[in-house]
């Protein structure tokens, strides 16, 4: 049986993480991460650029969780525009106990490495209509 302690994240993930920081003010795009249960260890499993929200739903796993880091145009009444970074926790129902209890102990891992502070977490199917609203909570 895999063990349930939260994955460590390796110097290659981190180093890609820091690159799409670097990279998110220019696009809408995402990085898919997941965790090898093998391993133990966060991997990158995509990366996906200028697409839409509804492509990155497609995207998703129906059963296995993923950590998303995430950039999206945001454009403002005044007229400004923006490209927040979001850190996504898609834990889908039926992915097992062992998957939800090792994805949530590794979050704030992902986070801080990430530094991407705000985690929005979602547990059941996705609209792109959900996912849009929440992304706009926040700013």
């Amino acid at each position: 049986m895999a063990s349930m302690s939260p994955c460590t994240i390796e110097k290659d993930v981190l180093d890609a993480m820091k690159k799409f920081r670097r990279l998110s003010n220019k696009s809408t795009m995402a990085m898919l991460l997941r965790c090898d249960m093998k391993t133990n260890q966060v991997v990158i499993d995509k990366e996906l650029k200028d697409m839409s929200v509804e492509e990155l739903i497609d995207e998703l796993p129906s059963r296995e969780p993923r950590f998303i880091l995430h950039s999206h145009e945001l454009k403002h009444a005044d007229g400004r525009v923006q490209y927040p970074l979001n850190l996504i926790l898609y834990i889908p129902d039926g992915c097992g106990t062992n998957n939800r209890f090792t994805y949530a102990s590794t979050a704030n891992s992902v986070s801080e490495a990430s530094g991407i502070t705000r985690i929005i977490e979602f547990r059941e199917d996705i609209s792109p209509e959900w996912l849009t609203k929440e992304l706009q909570k926040t700013y």
